[in-house]
């Protein structure tokens, strides 16, 4: 990390950056673990067949 970044990020969070480091790395971590299970869901037979219903009834609609 740039020398200066860190001198702002303790000024900013005070002698908390540890814990503050602490808070982002678990938003991190949930933010990819949740992307991770959407994008194993979307492989999911059910949720294509369910799709692909949908993409029938709104691409019958338009036409």
């Amino acid at each position: 990390m740039d020398d200066r970044l860190a001198e702002a990020l303790r000024a900013t969070a005070g002698d908390n950056v540890s814990g503050w480091l602490a808070k982002l790395v678990r938003t991190e971590l949930l933010r990819r673990a949740v992307a991770a299970e959407i994008a194993c869901d979307q492989q999911h037979p059910d949720y294509l067949d369910w799709r692909a219903e949908r993409w029938e009834e709104t691409d019958g609609a338009g036409a």
